[in-house]
């Protein structure tokens, strides 16, 4: 969307080689899934008291699950990287509320959309189809939870495929993608098993164990959320999970805030 030469840095390593960067590059993008959670405070921390590039915040959001002590990266350095930051974009209202971020920020679906559909050709399907994909959560689901999905799915008459949604050299990123594309509908733990659906127009039923997958669905649409396991016999039966969200209007969206940093960049 940027038509610029983009490098990546990997988030886990802090702190940041400072020095290189502000030596080899004009800006600063944080972008990408749940990087405001409590795990990547370091980053922010050196983020806010060192870089002295242009920041660019796009898509991001907060991690909330139940099985977590500390929730979220501290409020005050997140608070100080986005007033510092020339453009910010959030995934959804939660974040936006649970930093006490301006209320007219950028609140887009992520940029997942974006890619997807310059990838991938992208087309509904009929609501006859029988095949879900599981999209599991291993961290969040319960280990006890995944075989009980897989009964669930297959005593409704579907057939039953998983993924736990991470690279490896058996499942590269094209190969899960194209999991979903082949699938009908998606049953998902996980917010990126959502998001993904959507990308591809595949309604999907998702398990919330983090009010981040509530807030995308509350949002966005798409499919059905539910918050126990045992309520999904009921869901598969409706025709309910299978109304499709605002695609293309959220897509449009998303579009048009990278547009906005475009036209940044190109100054």
């Amino acid at each position: 969307m940027l038509d610029e030469e983009l490098d990546l840095w990997n988030i886990h390593k802090s702190p940041v080689d400072w020095e290189f960067v502000h030596k080899n590059y004009d800006q600063v993008i944080v972008g990408g899934a749940g990087l405001l959670h409590s795990v990547f405070e370091k980053f922010w921390k050196d983020l806010d008291q060192n870089c002295k590039l242009p920041i660019i915040i796009w898509g991001i959001g907060i991690c909330l699950p139940e099985n977590d002590s500390i929730k979220g990266v501290a409020k005050d350095v997140v608070q100080s990287v986005f007033s510092k930051s020339v453009f910010a974009n959030v995934r959804d209202e939660l974040t936006r509320d649970f930093y006490q971020l301006p209320t007219d920020i950028s609140i887009t679906a992520c940029p997942t959309l974006v890619y997807v559909a310059n990838e991938f050709n992208v087309a509904a399907k009929g609501k006859s189809g029988k095949n879900i994909l599981h999209s599991s959560h291993l961290d969040l689901e319960p280990t006890s939870t995944t075989p009980k999905i897989k009964e669930m799915i297959e005593q409704a008459g579907f057939n039953y495929r998983f993924t736990a949604n991470v690279e490896s050299k058996k499942y590269p990123l094209k190969k899960i993608l194209k999991m979903y594309q082949k699938c009908d509908y998606v049953v998902t733990t996980r917010l990126h098993g959502a998001i993904i659906a959507y990308a591809f127009k595949r309604p999907y039923i998702a398990i919330s164990y983090d009010p981040k997958i509530t807030a995308f669905h509350k949002l966005y649409g798409g499919g059905v959320c539910i918050t126990d396991v045992d309520q999904l016999p009921q869901v598969l039966k409706s025709e309910q999970f299978k109304v499709l969200g605002q695609y293309e209007s959220e897509l449009a969206r998303i579009k048009q805030f990278g547009k906005g940093i475009a036209a940044y960049l190109a100054k």
